[in-house]
């Protein structure tokens, strides 16, 4: 089944860059974007994302983020610190088998407007036949009017009851097609949710390792801080300071376009197994 086309990458000045996308179009978009280095603060949302009515003074494109974020930080209180993977794990199997509704309920819809299609064929021939019929009696009747023959009302009579009862048959399967069609619009609601869920999950999965990782860095950092106060300060004790020591107090940035590529290919992993990590991606 092909899954519904809802989400858009946009940049920090709330340019679209792309629109109708699927989840792992959108995946995809961003990895290739990201590796260009030609924009800025790209972000994936989905298309129905729009401002609070508070937003105030801000423009449209920050009162949006500002409105998305909002309602994501939300969502991400109510779930579990430490239960995010078993949280991505159910949200994941639900979205399964709301795919396979909405896939069945596509099917239902199909099968439906065949059989509304062949009901109005059916009865496009009866009407024709009896309309034929009509005329024919029309003309049998102009004939003996014409020669002043004597007219009984039985040589009047046309049985449309085939015509009515395929009518009845065209309509009761049209009313099948509008019951059907209000279920898959259940089922694609469902499916839209389902998937809100499993992103809402992954970020949360994903914000964990970001605490993980900031907790590792305030550690990392105080050690730094106090071997580099150390080397720097061996200078005043007739220790010079060395090239080697010199390039390892200083810390150079790489560039943050691969990491965020790298982020989006987590996502994408994650959806498929709950417990991928971050380590693991390339």
């Amino acid at each position: 089944m092909q899954e519904p086309a809802i989400f858009r990458i946009v940049d920090s000045s709330g340019t679209v860059h792309h629109s109708r996308l699927t989840s792992a179009q959108c995946d995809a978009f961003m990895s290739v974007m990201l590796g260009g280095s030609q924009f800025s603060g790209l972000r994936s949302e989905r298309m129905d994302a729009a401002p609070q009515p508070d937003a105030g003074a801000m423009t449209p494109a920050i009162a949006a983020a500002f409105a998305a974020e909002q309602a994501v930080s939300k969502a991400l209180a109510t779930i579990e610190p430490g239960a995010e993977r078993e949280v991505l794990r159910e949200a994941i199997e639900a979205h399964r088998k709301a795919s396979d509704c909405l896939a069945h309920a596509g099917h239902a819809v199909e099968r439906a407007k065949a059989f509304v299609d062949a009901r109005q064929l059916e009865l496009d021939v009866l009407t024709a036949a009896r309309d034929n019929e009509i005329e024919a009696s029309g003309a049998n009747l102009a004939e003996m009017l014409k020669a002043g023959a004597a007219v009984l009302e039985a040589d009047r009579c046309i049985d449309s009851r085939a015509v009515s009862n395929a009518e009845i048959r065209r309509d009761t399967a049209r009313s099948a097609l509008d019951h059907l069609k209000t279920e898959q619009q259940a089922a694609d609601a469902a499916y839209k949710s389902a998937e809100s869920a499993v992103r809402l999950a992954i970020m949360a999965v994903k914000r964990s390792d970001v605490d993980a990782m900031t907790k590792r860095l305030i550690d990392i950092k105080a050690e730094y801080q106090a071997l580099a106060s150390a080397i720097d300060a061996a200078r005043f004790s007739d220790v010079p300071v060395s090239i080697e020591a010199q390039n390892a107090m200083r810390i150079d940035m790489p560039a943050i376009d691969a990491a965020a590529k790298r982020w989006h290919g987590y996502s994408a992993a994650l959806r498929e197994d709950p417990q991928a990590t971050w380590e693991a991606q390339q």
